[in-house]
């Protein structure tokens, strides 16, 4: 019996130890956190304190600044009109000066005076005449380059038509197998003279078969380039061998190629053989 009540009573000192330490234990608990909480708002304050200051200092510098720019144009503005109440204030010193100076001066001089003051307005009426005159010669002139690039434009408009007009019809006589060659279609309008000559060179292409050949007449006899000429043998008689076109003309001597569709078959062209522009 003693035993049970010895541990009884042990027991229950044992208990209220324990419910002793959990009273405490949550007693300190939530003293902490009660102070984090605190902790937390604290710095929540600090922080909006903070961004309130810092939009203040932005917005006060801003103003600031402003002020500055502000402060800078009157300044200026003041400084021009010191600069020019300080420069009106020197012309009218100047003026009194010169009026002081007038007073002074004897009437000989005031006459002088005089004399040059009309003096220099008519060279002032001098000098605006010959800015009129300036400006209307520079008008004048400003209407005569129009007229000329206008003139210009018409010219070149009409220079470019007869460039089209002269392909065309460049291709229309080439359609005919006619020359397009202003010499040469010189040379079919205007015949050569009456002329008898000899064939002072012979030459053969080997390659393309143009026969090429040299006569001893020349634009001093009134030959051109693109005359034709007619090739004969004298051996025993006169025997037609082709015409001879005339490409190359000095003035004692000429060169030209032999036509090919012309040229009589069968036949030799050497040196030696005659040419003609009789027919």
């Amino acid at each position: 019996m003693v035993l049970h009540l010895v541990l009884s009573i042990l027991f229950m000192a044992f208990a209220g130890g324990v419910f002793t330490a959990q009273q405490n234990w949550r007693k300190f608990a939530e003293a902490k956190k009660a102070e984090l909480v605190k902790a937390g708002q604290k710095q929540k304050d600090q922080q909006a304190e903070f961004e309130k200051e810092r939009t203040d200092t932005a917005k006060k510098l801003t103003d600031l600044t402003n002020d500055i720019a502000k402060l800078t144009g009157e300044k200026t503005a003041l400084d021009n009109q010191a600069k020019d109440l300080d420069a009106k204030n020197k012309q009218l010193n100047v003026s009194l000066d010169g009026q002081r100076d007038l007073a002074a001066l004897n009437g000989v001089e005031a006459d002088e005076r005089k004399k040059e003051a009309d003096l220099q307005r008519g060279n002032n009426a001098v000098l605006y005449q010959t800015r009129e005159e300036l400006i209307t010669s520079l008008q004048k002139a400003s209407d005569d380059k129009f007229a000329l690039e206008l003139k210009l434009s018409q010219l070149t408009e009409k220079h470019a038509e007869m460039l089209a007009d002269l392909a065309t019809m460049k291709r229309f006589l080439a359609s005919k197998n006619l020359a397009t060659d202003p010499k040469l279609m010189q040379a079919q309008v205007t015949p050569p003279p009456p002329l008898d000559g000899i064939i002072t060179e012979y030459r053969k292409d080997a390659k393309g078969g143009l026969e090429y050949v040299g006569i001893s007449l020349g634009s001093d006899e009134g030959l051109s380039v693109g005359h034709k000429l007619t090739a004969y043998s004298t051996d025993g008689k006169a025997k037609y061998l082709g015409q001879i076109r005339l490409t190359t003309v000095y003035p004692d001597k000429s060169a030209g190629i032999v036509v090919k569709e012309e040229k009589a078959k069968n036949v030799t062209i050497k040196e030696g053989d005659h040419v003609t522009t009789k027919h």
